[in-house]
């Protein structure tokens, strides 16, 4: 659906903010940006370094939502942005905790 009405001029980002036309802000993707570069890295070298294992697609969310809470916090810091961004950092904290909850192995057997 967003990329349906990106193509209209609308633009739609978390946590549902409308854009016409406008971009989204600068800190945020530079926020995701970096949260892909350090999730892909972290594959990466448990790939080359670590023991290859089955990796669940709850557990990759659970790295991702962690490299995001950790590259917010970082990029919100660097560039002294208000109090009001660093909601996101707490929405995202908070949901990478439920994830990592979620993607032990207690819980695994309700995702294979």
């Amino acid at each position: 659906m967003t990329p349906i009405l990106y193509i209209f001029g609308t633009t739609i980002y978390f946590p549902f903010k409308i854009s016409g036309g406008g971009e989204i802000p600068y800190h945020r993707l530079q926020a995701v940006r970096l949260a892909v570069c350090l999730t892909f890295s972290y594959f990466a070298f448990k790939f080359l370094f670590v023991e290859y294992s089955k990796l669940y697609p709850i557990r990759f969310l659970d790295i991702f939502l962690k490299s995001l809470t950790l590259t917010s916090l970082m990029v919100y810091l660097s560039l002294g942005l208000e109090i009001g961004e660093y909601v996101l950092v707490i929405y995202f904290f908070a949901f990478s905790i439920i994830t990592h909850i979620i993607s032990g192995k207690k819980f695994r057997k309700y995702f294979s």
